[in-house]
């Protein structure tokens, strides 16, 4: 054990602990530390020491840009031997730095010797700052011995860069390969003035489609996020994008995708299974008009397009539901399900039933017997495991028996189908919205028909905006009356025809 004593020249003091003062005839304090081997015997002062001075950006790059926040930063170490008990802190930059915001004065108190402490002093920086280099000067004063201490950090300053920057989201590699002949590109464009123009180019050559950039602001300042749609060519292509703003252009760097082109031979065909009804011809409720041509004209068109096609026209309730388990079977083979059907429909209690010709609903419980529910069509398509499947249900009508039902309807049975959520992979197509009830028509086919018809062969075209294509136009021949409506929850894209 070691004791310490502090004296003077007069009197002497004996204290049983590690630390105690005195004071000697020249009125000096003086720490004693006496052990059995050693007497030390050392005056009291006050002294630090800055240590690990350095600056932190957000960025990381070791400088401090336009717009950035950063901070400066270091230890005070007490290296002497009594208690810090006030240090100032001042901050300096010439005043021929601009755009650099921070506290310029800073206190610290109560470092205990041997300690340190961590002193962080932010910088912010605004659009005025200047290429070149900031030399901050700090200066740390003890307030209680006018000792003081000084330290330089030069920091490298960057201004905004004029012209705009981009960087590429999709594709987010260099080289990338797709056998679908129309893809998304997307970037981020970084530009403090106005972009005056956004363009393309695939292998040297700007795109003759007449599509344009989506242009849509990021949650960050001077952000945005720019994507569009191209066509392949057949190999590869050469994606580069062009900005403009009001002080210069950037072109980026190179993004190549091979499209693979998939011939539509047997081969193809084979990969594309479609099962169909048509039911107007009822024994118990009124017929329909144009179920039989609407589904004899979805037939010839996807066989057009690929597919292997199951057409039945004016099913009972047996022949709709072997069908339905043959084409699940059937399916496993293949990588594209299609599930079409034309006839009365009705939702009951929440649930989506389609109407053989054979059916005779007495009474609503009748409907679990007699009909076929939609979710058992679902549940065969999904348990086929295809990548891509597609169900088109023209079936939003009147519920044809709801009259003779009378005030014995159990459940909410509303008008038109109800809505049904999309499994992974699977897109739900309805001739209207749910709850509401589509129109049989009055020519060949009917509008929703009539529209799917129209732009099924429109080649290159993403299934999402076949039927946005498909909804603008009923609700046009509609006068509003009827809008076709869509569940999906598709991973990957899908064209009827690629060209």
């Amino acid at each position: 054990m070691r004791t310490v004593f502090l004296f003077s020249a007069t009197v002497v003091s004996v204290f049983l602990s590690n630390v105690a003062l005195s004071q000697s005839g020249e009125s000096k304090f003086k720490r004693v530390i006496i052990n059995p081997n050693e007497k030390i015997i050392t005056p009291l002062f006050p002294s630090f020491k800055i240590n690990d001075l350095s600056y932190t950006d957000a960025n990381r790059n070791g400088q401090l840009d336009a717009d950035e926040e950063g901070s400066i930063g270091f230890y005070i170490k007490n290296s002497g031997t009594i208690l810090l008990s006030e240090l100032t802190i001042n901050l300096n930059v010439p005043d021929s730095i601009k755009g650099i915001s921070f506290s310029k004065t800073k206190t610290v108190k109560q470092i205990s010797p041997g300690d340190s402490i961590l002193v962080n002093i932010p910088l912010t920086s605004d659009e005025k700052l200047k290429d070149g280099q900031a030399q901050f000067e700090i200066h740390i004063t003890d307030n209680h011995s006018d000792s003081m201490k000084m330290a330089r950090l030069i920091i490298p300053t960057k201004a905004a860069i004029p012209v705009p920057v981009f960087a590429w989201r999709t594709p987010d590699s260099i080289k990338a390969k797709t056998d679908f002949a129309v893809v998304n590109i997307a970037g981020i464009v970084k530009t403090r003035s106005n972009i005056v123009w956004l363009k393309v180019f695939v292998n040297g050559q700007i795109p003759d489609d007449e599509k344009s950039f989506k242009v849509l602001a990021t949650q960050n300042l001077n952000e945005y996020r720019i994507e569009r749609t191209i066509t392949l060519n057949e190999g590869d292509n050469e994606i580069k994008v062009e900005v403009k703003n009001e002080q210069g252009v950037t072109t980026s760097d190179s993004r190549v995708i091979n499209y693979f082109v998939q011939k539509i031979d047997q081969t193809y065909v084979e990969k594309r299974l479609a099962l169909i009804f048509g039911n107007a011809d009822y024994l118990n409720c009124n017929p329909l008009r144009n179920p039989v041509n609407d589904a004899k004209a979805i037939a010839e068109a996807l066989k057009e397009v690929g597919f292997t096609v199951l057409l039945y026209i004016n099913s009972d309730l047996k022949t709709m539901k072997k069908a339905m388990d043959e084409f699940g079977e059937k399916l496993k083979k293949y990588n594209v399900g299609l599930f079409y059907y034309a006839g009365h429909g009705m939702q009951v209690k929440g649930n989506n039933f389609l109407i053989p010709v054979d059916a005779s609903l007495k009474v609503e419980q009748d409907v679990d017997y007699d009909c076929v529910d939609a979710g058992r069509l679902l549940g065969k398509m999904e348990a086929a495991s295809t990548s891509t499947n597609i169900i088109i249900l023209d079936a939003c009508r009147d519920n044809p028996f709801s009259r003779s039902w009378g005030g014995r309807s159990i459940g909410q049975d509303g008008t038109g189908l109800a809505f049904m959520n999309a499994p992974s992979g699977t897109i739900i197509a309805y001739a209207t919205s749910p709850g509401k009830t589509a129109s049989d028509g009055f020519g060949m086919n009917g509008l929703y028909t009539e529209a799917i018809l129209q732009y099924i062969k429109v080649p290159s075209l993403p299934i999402e905006d076949f039927f946005k294509n498909v909804r603008l136009t009923v609700e046009k021949k509609s006068n509003g009356k009827q809008t076709p409506w869509e569940a999906t929850s598709l991973n990957g894209s899908f064209y009827f025809i690629i060209k």
